[in-house]
């Protein structure tokens, strides 16, 4: 079947029929090692492409094992009582299970976050992982599942259509992208933000104004909602438009890129040269000479990710970013059809591989995600285990597990999910949260020191929910008298 032109109108065709799934978490805090992160609440709602209503699917906050410590500063933001969560019906893994069983089956809606690409999508897939359900149940490569990140698309109308929508600009002009913002300069009631389904009602409401104002983008957006169709639109189109606001400087920045490679040494990022550059200053380097300048302010060789949601918009929009049709033609074509120039690119990509530091495999189940895949025997039965209603029929499972970081997971659930389990597992499970809590080393996990810090640099750096930082004192007392019992 031939692809059809990639235009955002035949995007709409395609997905006028589709319903939306909207994600938000609230989550324990923003620790460097985001793998030790989880939600400690969580909400999905579901709607169509008319926006007419809303399903809540997913509105629950969860209990906490003593090992996931909740930093100060999230609470605060979020305004959990730690307290109020050690009441809640749900546990992680019952909120975890609750999300993962629902996604399983909706992989024909299009889900919908904002920032959720480098956020709340990487905690849900630690989250899953550490559960036993497969961290890439969002991304399989069987489904044609999409993701769409409004901060993205934000990005990406600020840069082509910034008069379409109207957006926040802070005391030094400097535009600033954050949902809440978004939503209030666009006369959008953010509701309570920073509470889960608020903040989803929000976010579909800013989908609803994207795809109303400006649907070049929003369906665009969708025709490039997975690695597999980015990929592909890249690859069968001879150049694209690509727009994002720099994080630092604030600044707009348009490109119309043209395809080169994926870089071999690491498949989800995705070479492109920017065709605002004359191509003719470049096709004679050499792969040394191109390797100093991957990627650099100011070059035309640029990064990204296939995996992070990016906006793709049609190449006939080029004109947005003051170059005509026939001119973006030209200098792709001249890219396209000089092999040796390709080539050469993926020699740059190879030597600045080699300049980086050997990746070495981390000492924690947690943060070992990316050490290997996990084989179908035991896929099969992590599935087992969690359909398992047996304790004993547990245990046999465990004692067939051959991946060590799954069966660290599931003994972990064992003890925590089960009062009644065996007294020497849930033995091992109290002296494991002991030792990560009350540890004195350097450890990528949030201690009960780290915990305590956090309150202080709640005081110093934000506006003090009084309640919330008693209720956050008393739960680490809580947590320290139980570990040292």
């Amino acid at each position: 079947m031939m692809m059809k032109e990639f235009t955002w109108e035949n995007s709409k065709d395609e997905f006028e029929s589709k319903n939306l799934i909207g994600l938000d978490l609230e989550t324990t805090g923003l620790n460097r090692n985001i793998e030790y992160e989880r939600p400690t609440s969580a909400a999905i709602l579901e709607t169509n492409l008319d926006f007419e209503s809303s399903d809540i699917i997913v509105d629950d906050k969860c209990r906490l094992p003593y090992h996931v410590l909740p930093d100060a500063g999230a609470l605060n933001v979020t305004n959990i009582n730690p307290l109020e969560l050690m009441d809640e019906p749900l546990s992680l893994f019952d909120l975890i299970q609750k999300m993962a069983r629902y996604l399983e089956r909706s992989y024909e809606k299009a889900l919908v976050t904002y920032n959720g690409a480098a956020y709340d999508l990487i905690v849900l897939r630690h989250s899953f992982f550490a559960h036993l359900y497969d961290p890439y149940l969002l991304v399989k490569g069987t489904e044609d599942r999409l993701h769409i990140d409004l901060y993205s698309l934000a990005q990406t109308i600020y840069c082509f259509f910034p008069n379409r929508i109207s957006f926040h600009k802070n005391q030094d002009g400097k535009v600033i992208l954050k949902q809440e913002l978004m939503a209030t300069t666009n006369g959008i009631d953010p509701g309570d933000a920073h509470a889960a389904v608020d903040d989803v009602k929000t976010l579909l409401k800013l989908a609803q104004l994207m795809e109303e104002k400006v649907p070049e983008v929003f369906y665009s957006a969708l025709a490039s909602g997975n690695k597999k169709r980015v990929i592909e639109l890249l690859s069968k189109n001879l150049f694209l438009n690509y727009g994002e606001v720099k994080y630092k400087e604030r600044i707009a920045v348009k490109r119309t890129p043209t395809f080169i490679c994926q870089d071999p040494s690491y498949t989800n990022n995705l070479v492109l040269f920017d065709l605002s550059f004359d191509p003719e200053d470049y096709l004679y380097m050499t792969p040394e000479e191109i390797a100093a300048i991957l990627n650099k302010k100011g070059s035309p060789f640029f990064n990204i990710k296939a995996n992070r949601s990016p906006v793709l918009l049609p190449g006939n929009l080029c004109e947005l970013n003051g170059l005509s049709f026939e001119k973006a033609s030209l200098r792709a074509n001249k890219i396209q059809e000089n092999i040796g120039f390709k080539e050469s690119v993926v020699v740059a990509c190879d030597i600045n591989s080699k300049k980086r530091s050997p990746w070495e495999s981390p000492d924690y189940s947690e943060s070992q995600i990316y050490s290997k895949f996990i084989d179908s025997h035991d896929k099969l039965l992590s599935k087992a285990f969690l359909e398992s209603e047996s304790t004993e029929d547990k245990i046999n499972i465990i004692h067939q597990m051959n991946d060590g970081r799954l069966i660290d997971f599931a003994k972990r659930l064992l003890a925590s999910e089960n009062e009644n389990c065996d007294p020497v597992i849930q033995m091992n499970y109290q002296e494991f949260e002991a030792k990560r809590l009350l540890s004195d080393d350097d450890v990528p996990w949030r201690t009960l020191n780290d915990a305590r810090k956090s309150i202080e640099n709640v005081a110093k750096r934000m506006t003090v929910n009084e309640d919330i930082m008693t209720a956050t004192k008393t739960y680490y007392d809580i947590v320290e008298k139980e570990l040292r019992k």
